[in-house]
């Protein structure tokens, strides 16, 4: 076997090469591999010295890649788990890992799921590091190019990533406790008939709530628009507005402002709580450890 470029090169490069191709910048790389801006600027030059490549080119907007960093950066997202795998063994021990573990998720799940997360990785891997990241509309891509290491999100599939129920939650409707229909029986004309608050996860995105009521031929009148549904919940008190959310994620606020929780006039479907990922890390132990924890933790909440 000739490995003639292997003995020439440095591997230690291949982590850094694969952090500045995911951030597009010096710095924030810097930052991940807890280096200075100079450092991690002489760990580029390097590399493009043994790759023979400019790899990150300046524009207006920024750092971009060239084509073959484009083609290095899909290959080191199957190439580094196998050989972290390779030498790291089928064996782990989350009592001594020094993992990051990368979770993306909405602002409710996060609220739902960091402080158990955060309360089993401190006792079982205490040199681990948990990142929760905010949900983004380029969160499914993050996770195929390896930047984040699994996802919850409601209801939505992606061909690109594996899959799983982990939680389900029924649709309520979440208003003042001053509302007029706090205290009565709320019909389908009464829903339709005051404002609502719209929460746009995803931009340009029909929400599930609107989908699912235009099906029925129902459309509801928006007074606000908000980008979290924990906003959503604590906007409604002292107005008119009804807020069609989770019932885990109206649950999680109701201590923090006098609104009252109804039953849905409208038989939304239930909102399933998906735990994605990429099937490329199916093998590496201590991502398959650490989605067992997080599937643990929501059976602990169903």
């Amino acid at each position: 076997m000739h490995l003639t470029h292997i003995r020439k090169s440095d591997l230690n490069l291949l982590p850094a090469l694969a952090a500045l191709l995911e951030e597009r910048s010096i710095s924030r790389a810097a930052a991940r591999h807890h280096l200075s801006q100079p450092a991690m600027s002489r760990v580029l030059q390097r590399l493009r010295g043994t790759f023979g490549d400019e790899l990150l080119v300046r524009t207006a907007q920024g750092y971009a890649l060239t084509a073959r960093a484009r083609r290095l950066q899909h290959e080191l997202q199957q190439l580094l788990p196998r050989i972290d795998r390779l030498l790291r063994g089928e064996t782990f021990d989350p009592a001594t890992c020094e993992d990051r573990f990368r979770l993306c998720c909405p602002d409710y799940l996060s609220r739902l799921f960091a402080p158990p997360l955060a309360e089993r990785l401190a006792g079982a891997a205490p040199c681990a590091t948990l990142e929760i990241a905010p949900w983004h509309e380029g969160a499914v891509e993050d996770v195929a190019r390896g930047r984040i290491d699994a996802l919850l999100r409601p209801n939505r599939l992606s061909p690109l990533l594996r899959s799983e129920e982990i939680l389900r939650s029924d649709m309520v409707c979440v208003m003042s406790a001053s509302h007029p229909l706090a205290d009565r029986r709320m019909t389908m004309k009464g829903y339709l008939f005051y404002p609502h608050i719209m929460v746009t996860v995803m931009s340009g995105e029909r929400t599930i709530v609107d989908e699912q009521l235009a099906a029925a031929g129902h459309r509801r009148r928006i007074g606000l628009r908000v980008p979290y549904f924990g906003s959503a919940v604590l906007a409604v008190e002292n107005t008119q507005l009804i807020a069609t959310v989770p019932r885990i994620a109206a649950e999680q606020y109701t201590r923090e402002t006098r609104v009252h929780i109804m039953r849905s006039p409208f038989a939304f479907e239930a909102i399933r709580i998906l735990m994605s990922w990429h099937p490329s890390t199916d093998g590496e132990p201590a991502l398959r450890w650490f989605r067992e924890q997080v599937r643990d933790i929501a059976r602990q909440l169903a």
